[in-house]
C-alpha cells in the first residue's frame, strides 16, 4: 500500500521494535517503513544499532531529546517526501488485524487516531468526554474527539485544552505546511530543553490540527497497547515541572500563531503552576 509506516522512540527502548513494529509492518504490509531512534549521540551506539536492527526498514538516528521535537522531524521528512498518508504507531502498540478495513473507510480525514483496546475496557473517561459519537464501520463505534476544549471545567481541572485525542496510532493524509511547522519548531526551541519531554506530544500534535483548521479528529478502537512500564511514578515537583513547560510553550506559541485560543491555554497553566507551588510539601 502507497504509505508511510513510522515509529519513534528513544535508545533504551529499541527492543520494541522487533517485539511490535516488525508485526505492524506485517499487518499493514505499507509501501516505506521508517523508525526513529532517538538519543542518539555516538557512532559506538549506531554500531550496535546496526547489529540488531531489522532489514529492509529505513531507520533515522536522532538526539532530539524529547517527543515534540522528534515528532517536528517526522513530520518535515513526511513533507518531503509528498507520500500520504502517513501511519504513526506508538512504538509498543500493535494495531489490530481489521486495521486497513477501517483504513479505507477513514482515510478521507485529515487525521483519524486510534485508541487501544486496553483503555477502552477501562473505560476511557477522558477520551470520552471531549468526543461524540458520529458513527461506525462494520458495527464498531467512530467517535470525533474536539481538539480544543475551552470549557470552565477544563480550564480548572483537567489536561491540557489542545489534545489531539487517542494517540496510540495517528493517520495523518494531509500534512501539515511547512511555516506550521517552522513555527511550532520555534516555539519549542524556547522552552528549557530539560523540561521539553514534559509537554505531551498529544498537545504539539493538538495545537497542530487546530492551526491546519481541524476542529473535530476522528477515532477507534484498534490497537493493543504493551505499555513499556518503564516510566516512573509522578509526584507534585513533577507536576510543576510540567506546568512551567507547559507555560512557557503556550508563552511562546502565542508569539507565533495567531489563535486566541492560545491565551485559555498559557492561563490553564498559570493556574496550575500557582496550585501545584502551594502543593508542594
Amino acid at each position: 500500500m502507497a504509505m508511510i509506516l513510522a515509529t519513534y522512540l528513544p535508545f533504551f527502548r529499541v527492543h520494541e521494535i522487533e517485539l511490535f513494529f516488525l508485526k505492524n509492518i506485517s499487518i499493514i504490509k505499507p509501501k516505506f517503513s521508517i523508525i526513529y531512534i532517538d538519543q542518539v549521540f555516538n557512532n559506538k551506539q549506531i554500531e550496535l544499532l546496526r547489529r540488531v536492527l531489522p532489514e529492509g526498514v529505513e531507520v533515522r538516528f536522532g538526539n532530539w531529546r524529547n517527543r515534540n521535537d522528534t515528532w517536528i522531524a517526522m513530520l518535515t521528512e513526511f513533507l518531503q517526501t509528498g507520500v500520504t498518508p502517513v501511519v504513526v504507531v506508538d512504538s509498543d502498540n500493535v494495531v489490530d488485524e481489521i486495521f486497513l478495513t477501517l483504513h479505507e473507510k477513514l482515510a478521507h480525514n485529515p487525521i483519524y487516531t486510534v485508541l487501544d483496546k486496553e483503555s477502552w475496557q477501562n473505560g476511557a473517561r477522558a477520551v470520552l468526554s471531549r468526543s461524540r459519537l458520529i458513527g461506525d464501520i462494520n458495527g464498531k463505534p467512530v467517535y470525533a474527539y474536539k481538539v480544543f476544549d475551552g470549557r470552565l471545567k477544563n480550564i480548572l481541572r483537567g489536561g491540557s485544552p489542545f489534545f489531539i485525542g487517542p494517540k496510540q496510532v495517528v493517520v495523518i493524509s494531509r500534512l501539515p505546511p511547512p511555516d506550521l511547522l517552522n513555527s511550532l519548531q520555534r516555539a519549542l526551541s524556547r522552552v528549557d530543553a530539560q523540561l521539553r519531554n514534559l509537554i505531551s506530544d498529544e498537545t504539539l500534535l493538538g495545537i497542530m490540527a487546530y492551526a491546519m483548521g481541524i476542529r473535530e479528529v476522528p477515532w477507534v478502537v484498534a490497537s493493543h497497547h504493551h505499555h513499556h512500564g518503564s516510566a516512573p511514578s509522578r509526584g507534585k515537583v513533577s507536576e510543576l515541572l510540567t506546568a512551567i513547560a507547559h507555560y512557557q510553550f503556550a508563552k511562546s506559541v502565542a508569539r507565533e500563531l495567531r489563535l486566541r485560543e492560545i491565551r485559555l491555554y498559557r492561563l490553564k497553566y498559570m493556574i496550575s503552576i500557582l496550585h501545584n507551588l502551594k502543593s508542594i510539601p
